[in-house]
Formats: C-alpha cells, sequence, structure tokens
C-alpha cells in the first residue's frame, strides 16, 4: 500500500493514490441489438456528459437516426464523469487533502481571516472575516468553499495535492475564484510539477462572481502530478478570495456497438368484402409465414375465426415486432323479424304508433298503409307483413278502447259553518280515490281545501277537483258592561269579515263611538246569518279611583300577605270575588277592609297560579243606581 502522504523538506505533500489503470472504469453502451420495422427510423443516442463523439457513419453528434439493416459503432471521450483524481476539491470534508504555503486562520480584529496568507474553509466568507462579502459556494450554494486573506509575497501556493497518473494521458484541471472583497483582486497561477498550464486567472472585481480556469495536460512520461494554485497578487489590501470544485481528472475513450436489424411486414390478406344471406359463417384466415402473433378486433389470437355477424372484421399480424393490418367487411342480409306486442286494452283518447321498422323491408298493412309506422286511435284488429327482399314476416295485434268515466264535482263553491256539502262520484264498477286517500264513491265535507277525486273505470281514469271555502258563523263581542267617566269618549267595536252592521242608534258602521251612557245594541249579519250583543255603560265623575296589584306573596314574611282593593272614598256597596282558571269562585269578600290571604277552595290552599277577580262597588260620589263593576287577574306566589 501507498502512503497517503510524504515528506518534501520542511513541509507535508499530500499525494491522492489512484491506480492509474484505474481511473476510466465508466461503462458505456448503446443498448441491446435491436429491430426496426421496414420504414422506420431508430435514435441511437450515446448519451450526455462527453467531451467528443466518433460515429462509424462519420458523425460527430450525440445521437444519429439510422434506419438500414447494419453495425453501428460509436467511441467517446469522456473528463468528469468518472476518474476525478482530487480528493476534497468541493472541500466538505474541511480543509483537508490539501497543502500550501498558507497557514490555517488564527483569529484577530476582523475575525478567523484577520492575518494575511491564511485560509480557512467555510459556507460563507462574511463568517471569516468581517469586511468580506457574504455569498454561497459554487458546488451548491449553501456548501463549503476555502476562503483565503492573500498574502503580500508572490509565487506562494495556495492549495497543492500529488495524484497519480498515467503516462501518455490527456488530464484536465479545472477550479473556480471568486473575489471576497472588490479591491486589488487576486491572480492566481496554475501549475503542475512546477511547471505553469493556462492562462493567469484574475478574479472580477464584483464579489461573488464565480469565474473558470480549465486547462488540459498531457501527463507524457510522468506517472505523478503535482498540481498546484498560487497568487501573484502582492497587495495586501483586497487581495481576498475563494476557491472551489478544483478537479484533475483524465480524458477516457469508451466505445460499443449495436447491430440494428430491419425487418419487412407481413401481408396478410382476408379477401374481398362479403355479403351472404344470416344463418350462416364466413372462415377468415390470416394465416402468414413467420407470423409471430395474430390479433383480431374481438382479441382472439388464432391465425383463423369464423364471422358469424354483420361488421368489418380485423386482424393485426405481427413478425419480429412488425405489425400489419388487414380487414374485410363482412355483410348479412337479415331475416325480419317483426312483433308488434301483446293485445292492449286502452283509454278513449289514447294514441298508440305501432313501429314494423327493419332496415332495407317493405311494409304492407290491413289498411293499406305502406309505411313502417301505423298510428292507432280506436278498437281495431291489426295487422302486418314485413318483406325483406321475399323473407316475410307478418304479426297481428289486437285494441280495445273503453270510454273515459264522466264525473264532475261542480264549481268552487263556499258553505257556512254549520252547513256540509256532499260530493257523490259514483259509477257502475268504478273506483275511487280521494287527495286524503279514502276509496269511498260519496263524501261528505264540512272543512275548507282543495279536495280532488280519481275514478277509474276499465283501467280508464278521469279526475276533478273542488275548491271549497268554509264561512264562519257571525259572531260578535262587544265586551263587559263598563263605567264611562264624563267628558270622555269610548268606541265599541263590532267588526267582522264580510258583516253589515245595525246599531240601535241606527248607526250601520263598524265601530260606534260613544259619549253618553245607556244600553247600546249592535246587529251584525253575514251570509251565514246574524248575531247580536248588547253592553251596558254607565257614567261617573271618575272621582274615586281604585288600585289593585298584579301579584302577591301570601309566605308568611309580613310583606304582601293579602290582595284587595285600595280606595279612599267611601262605598254604600262592595262586593269582591276571586275566581280560578275554570271559573270556579275560591272566595269572596263584602268587607272592604278584608284581604284574600291566598286561601279558599276545598283545601283552603289554593295553588299558587293566576286568579281572575270581580269587584263590584257604588261609591257614595255616584248615584243609588249606578255600580262600577272592575274585572283583572292577579298572580299567587308562595
Amino acid at each position: 500500500m501507498r502512503p497517503p502522504f510524504r515528506t518534501i523538506g520542511a513541509a507535508l505533500l499530500f499525494i491522492a493514490w489512484v491506480d492509474a489503470a484505474c481511473q476510466c472504469t465508466a461503462t458505456f453502451s448503446l443498448g441491446n441489438d435491436t429491430t426496426i420495422c421496414e420504414g422506420s427510423t431508430l435514435f441511437l443516442n450515446a448519451g450526455t456528459g462527453y467531451q467528443s463523439y466518433a460515429w462509424t457513419t462519420g458523425s460527430t453528434a450525440q445521437s444519429i437516426v439510422v434506419s438500414a439493416t447494419g453495425t453501428y459503432g460509436c467511441s467517446v471521450t469522456d473528463f468528469g464523469t468518472s476518474g476525478e483524481l482530487v480528493v476534497n476539491g468541493d472541500f466538505s470534508a474541511g480543509a483537508t487533502g490539501f497543502t500550501g504555503d498558507y497557514i490555517p486562520g488564527v483569529g484577530g480584529t476582523y475575525g478567523l481571516l484577520s492575518n494575511a496568507g491564511t485560509y480557512a474553509v467555510s459556507t460563507n466568507p462574511l463568517l471569516t472575516h468581517v469586511n468580506f462579502q457574504s455569498f454561497g459556494d459554487h458546488t451548491t450554494g449553501f456548501g463549503n468553499m476555502l476562503v483565503v486573506n492573500g498574502a503580500q509575497f508572490v509565487d506562494q501556493n495556495v492549495w497543492c495535492q500529488t495524484v497519480a497518473v498515467a503516462p501518455n494521458t490527456d488530464y484536465a484541471f479545472s477550479a473556480w475564484l471568486a473575489s471576497a472583497v472588490s479591491g486589488s483582486p487576486a491572480e492566481l497561477v496554475f501549475t503542475i510539477n512546477g511547471v505553469t498550464i493556462g492562462d493567469p486567472l484574475l478574479a472580477p472585481f464584483t464579489t461573488g462572481q464565480w469565474v473558470n480556469f480549465y486547462s488540459v495536460w498531457n501527463s507524457g512520461v510522468s506517472t505523478t502530478a503535482t498540481i498546484c494554485i498560487s497568487n501573484q497578487n502582492n497587495q495586501d489590501s483586497g487581495n481576498d478570495f475563494a476557491l472551489d470544485d478544483i478537479s484533475f481528472a483524465p480524458f477516457c475513450t469508451y466505445a460499443d456497438e449495436v447491430i440494428v436489424t430491419v425487418q419487412e411486414f407481413p401481408e396478410p390478406d382476408l379477401g374481398a368484402d362479403v355479403g351472404i344471406c344470416a344463418g350462416i359463417t364466413v372462415p377468415l384466415d390470416a394465416t402468414w409465414p413467420g407470423a409471430d402473433a395474430y390479433l383480431w378486433q374481438d382479441g382472439s389470437t388464432s391465425a383463423n375465426i369464423e364471422a358469424a355477424t354483420t361488421g368489418i372484421y380485423w386482424v393485426d399480424v405481427t413478425e419480429n415486432g412488425c405489425i400489419a393490418r388487414d380487414s374485410v367487411e363482412v355483410g348479412f342480409a337479415p331475416l325480419p323479424t317483426i312483433d308488434l306486442g301483446p293485445d292492449q286494452q286502452l283509454c278513449a283518447g289514447d294514441i298508440v304508433l305501432l313501429n314494423a321498422a327493419f332496415p332495407g323491408a317493405a311494409y304492407l298493412w290491413q289498411n293499406g298503409t305502406t309505411t313502417s309506422t301505423l298510428q292507432v286511435t280506436g278498437s281495431a284488429s291489426v295487422n302486418v307483413t314485413v318483406d325483406l327482399d321475399g323473407c316475410i314476416d307478418q304479426d297481428t295485434i289486437s285494441f280495445t278502447y273503453f270510454p273515459l268515466p264522466l264525473i264532475d264535482l261542480g264549481p268552487d263553491t263556499t258553505i257556512c259553518a254549520d252547513t256540509s256539502l256532499v260530493l257523490n262520484v259514483a259509477r257502475p264498477g268504478g273506483t275511487y280515490l280521494w287527495e286524503d286517500g279514502s276509496t269511498a264513491a260519496q263524501r261528505t265535507l264540512t272543512e275548507s281545501g282543495l279536495y280532488h277525486v280519481a275514478v277509474t273505470e276499465n283501467g280508464c281514469t278521469t279526475t276533478d277537483s273542488l275548491d271549497l271555502g268554509r264561512i264562519p258563523l257571525p259572531f260578535v263581542e262587544l265586551g263587559p258592561d263598563f263605567l264611562l267617566c264624563i267628558g270622555q269618549t269610548a268606541e265599541l267595536d263590532a267588526t267582522g269579515a264580510g258583516y253589515t252592521y245595525l246599531w240601535n242608534t241606527s248607526d250601520t258602521t263598524s265601530e260606534l263611538e260613544i259619549t253618553e251612557e245607556g244600553l247600546y245594541h249592535v246587529l251584525v249579519t253575514s251570509p251565514c246569518g246574524t248575531f247580536e250583543d248588547s253592553i251596558s255603560v254607565s257614567q261617573d265623575q271618575c272621582d274615586c279611583p281604585i288600585f289593585l296589584p298584579n301579584a302577591f306573596t301570601p309566605d308568611g314574611d309580613g310583606i304582601n300577605e293579602g290582595f284587595r282593593p285600595s280606595f279612599n272614598c267611601p262605598a254604600d256597596r262592595y262586593r269582591f270575588t276571586i275566581f280560578d282558571r275554570w271559573g270556579q269562585e275560591v272566595w269572596m269578600s263584602e268587607d272592604p277592609g278584608e284581604a284574600w290571604d291566598g286561601g279558599g277552595g276545598a283545601a283552603d290552599a289554593t295553588a299558587i297560579g293566576i286568579y281572575a277577580w270581580k269587584l263590584e262597588i257604588r261609591p257614595q260620589t255616584v248615584n243609588e243606581y249606578t255600580l262600577r263593576k272592575l274585572f283583572g287577574h292577579v298572580v299567587l306566589m308562595r
């Protein structure tokens, strides 16, 4: 085993030992031998990334197109796809694998590379010196690069590496350079075994812009190559740069050939188009000497098939991958078939269109009609004869028509709330279905709505409908008798839909405004009758106001324990009554000072809830014939 390092003077020289015989190890192939069909072409591609191409046809392109039988070969020259000799040329392994006169940065005022003649591996020059610009490496934009603070001395090697080479072989030397600061760009010289190759490479003034060095070197009798990069700029200010993707690789030559065979197409022949009568089959034979496969339109894979239906039959015959097709049209003259269907029972107004159509046929119906269709509108026995080139078929069908049942529910109408309407749609042999699902012939209606019925006889159905309105009986309620304060007015309202009005005052309006006491009476009239109501109105000076609360709580806490009217005028008649929700009297008192404590009823423990009350009182301010009646509700809570 050769050692990877050897000492030259006081310097440690890194040698990348790669067996020269193993430097060109890539594979190259034009693919397998191929058969193409006559008239077709084949695209042969030697692949991308090679420096040169030499085909046996004389072409130097990457690919050629061939159409003739023959052997086609290609030689390619490769650089960079195999045989890379530089170790860690992209610095992905850090600051290893190379030697030089510069030393690793040790830090200082401006960062790791504060001193000239130092280097560091980093993903961004700005990380090594505060005055360096920020940019990414050449390989990926975010990987490692070698960042250098240039020395003031020329001919100092920045980077060196020794590799094994094969004699008399061309090698390509490539590297990428970018400026870390814009002032005084670096000027690099590239040497192999101490001899300069190519032109010096000047770093651009624009920072972060990568430029490439590329040169070809022949090894001659050499078996090793010491490749070095030195800086010829001796300025202390500026002269800062980055290196990346250093490469040294041999040019390798590879060759391959492929045999192309042109195959003639097979020539299947299914013969001329065939037209015969139905009932027999037609043999189709596509046999071809040397055929590899057959494929018919129905998926069959034998050399021959039997055609039994009209259509176009085709076959693909394959020989050595070349496919040829032939087709034949087979026509079968069909025997006419006609089916008018079963006998039918129909309803008056039904129309049936009989269709005896058969392609190419002639027709004759029992009434002399010669079209393919016949319209039937009444009872009859219908016959048709179908003739196709002398082939005849016949069919007969019988039609029986029944009349539609006659029904009439009458015009839309209205009834009064205390009357009904009887509908009767009875017919001999009929069945009935109303909108509510009932099935009787007769129906009595008492509610408004849309009513409809379907009557069926002999399978024939007639429908009718009736929209029925219901007029409510007249009703009017003027309310309880009340007390009208002198000088005020009140309005009595007897309004109802469709009513006419007659008051005992001879007024005929729906509302009556009153200003005096008395007995008022109204008679209302509608299409469904009359109704009347009366009300007694008393007058008072209204100088004795009465107050009653709307709730009380007889729970023993001393607050709101009783319920009674509150007024501050003498009365010569007084009666206060409590009723439950069913109108039953619960409690009564004729003593103005007595309050209801929530008791009363059968258990003397009335339940919580809402109760009605009635107060009859005649204050002494009113004449002896005038009695006030007040009504209201109270909530009992415990």
